[in-house]
């Protein structure tokens, strides 16, 4: 969440900044709850210098032996009161904390106005392979090579899921394996493997909640809800902690499967692999020196972009425009591999930079080498990268006149290591 003092200091550039983002927010109500809470503060203090006063007052009467009933009743008198004006600072400043949860990060100085049709492309890599008979798209091409099966997914849980059998759930298992190995070994990420299950104070430190609820899966009888992306469990990880500034910055990979009910996207495209409720991912997060962030926002997305390169994927890298990014995002990247059967560039990671956005909601801080106050870290994350487009992507560009698909070579070792 923004800062309450860069709010009231900054009105102006913030609605700017929200506005820029589709969001239609005014800052009125916050303000005067703050005024109030301010109000209230003040008069806590002045009775507790009186309470302090009359305690002096006190132990003066009892020390010369004279009567303090009359003044010890008095005080009490200002200690209720005082009691009920800090309740109700707790009051203002729950009020307070859920108008800060409402109003989106506001995006940075090098994001460009507009909405999506304004995302500007900013790389390209790689060709658009050609063929000399029509491609087909990556259902029919999974469907008869026995990569997947949407029929018996939906006789299980429904539509919307997907059964990956034989040669498709190998390929899903070296892409993982292949994924988490490369950022690990040549990026230097620290491999975890967190919970699926987290509890609304982490969907709401990440900015899940109460913005993109409608698209999680909770449980209805515990305060847990199914992970929509590793980024969740990952980046609470240090939730309430002060890290030393010369670990930053602390970097981690998890592969996870990722949960979404998808509630925002009717009318979007949803068929075979686009738009699955259950998904695999290679997540990539990143704790960052705020002097550092838009630096590593760099080096995150090429680590991700490197990949695409190695699986030999086409791509395209957009930067977002304000209206097309995140509600937690400053400024994001979004890469886009080309899918010739499907005829369509499918996203397969975002790659944002939240400044303070969510360290300020989670509490994570850095204590500075040369000593002075701790401060809080910027936190990033990409995806390195998502599954289901990906194959997509593999089965359409790599496909065959016969129907079959070679798959990347950079996959080899995994694939034989899965016989």
């Amino acid at each position: 969440m923004l800062d309450l003092k860069f709010i009231k200091d900054n009105p102006d550039q913030v609605i700017k900044g929200v506005k820029n983002k589709g969001v239609d927010l005014s800052l009125d109500e916050l303000l005067a709850q703050d005024e109030k809470r301010r109000q209230i503060l003040q008069e806590a203090e002045t009775l507790k210098r009186e309470r302090n006063k009359a305690n002096d007052e006190i132990s003066a009467l009892k020390r010369s032996g004279k009567d303090a009933t009359g003044k010890i009743e008095s005080m009490k008198s200002i200690s209720q009161k005082i009691g009920d004006l800090d309740t109700k600072v707790v009051d203002f400043e729950r009020i307070i904390l859920n108008l800060l949860l409402r109003i989106p990060n506001i995006p940075h100085s090098s994001v460009h106005v507009g909405g999506p049709k304004d995302n500007r492309i900013i790389k390209e890599w790689g060709q658009k392979p050609t063929f000399v008979f029509t491609p087909k798209g990556h259902l029919e091409l999974g469907e008869n090579l026995g990569y997947f099966s949407f029929a018996r997914a939906g006789k299980i849980s429904g539509s919307g899921f997907a059964l990956f059998t034989g040669p498709g759930a190998r390929l899903e298992r070296a892409l993982i394996n292949f994924m988490m190995d490369f950022h690990t070994a040549k990026h230097g990420y620290t491999e975890v493997l967190p919970p699926y299950l987290v509890n609304a104070a982490s969907m709401t430190g990440t900015g899940q909640l109460s913005n993109l609820e409608e698209d999680m899966y909770r449980l209805k009888n515990d305060d847990l809800f199914l992970i929509p992306t590793a980024e969740v469990p990952v980046t609470n990880i240090h939730r309430d902690e002060i890290l030393e500034e010369d670990k930053l910055p602390v970097k981690y990979a998890a592969y996870s499967a990722c949960f979404r009910r998808e509630a925002g996207s009717y009318g979007k495209e949803t068929k075979g692999l686009t738009r699955i409720h259950q998904f695999d991912k290679v997540e990539l997060v990143k704790l960052a020196h705020p002097e550092k962030s838009f630096e590593e926002l760099e080096t995150l997305r090429r680590d991700a972009e490197e990949v695409l390169e190695l699986l030999g994927l086409p791509y395209r890298v957009l930067l977002l425009a304000s209206g097309d990014m995140s509600f937690s995002a400053a400024k994001c990247y979004d890469l886009e591999v080309w899918a010739p059967g499907t005829g369509k560039w499918l996203e397969v990671s975002s790659c944002s930079n939240f400044t303070d956005y969510q360290s300020r909601r989670i509490n994570i801080r850095y204590r500075p080498k040369g000593g002075g106050k701790p401060a809080l870290v910027h936190t990033l994350n990409a995806s390195g990268v998502a599954l289901p487009r990906t194959v997509i992507a593999i089965l359409e560009n790599f496909q065959q006149a016969d129907g079959s698909v070679a798959l990347p070579k950079v996959l080899e070792p995994y694939l034989k290591s899965a016989f």
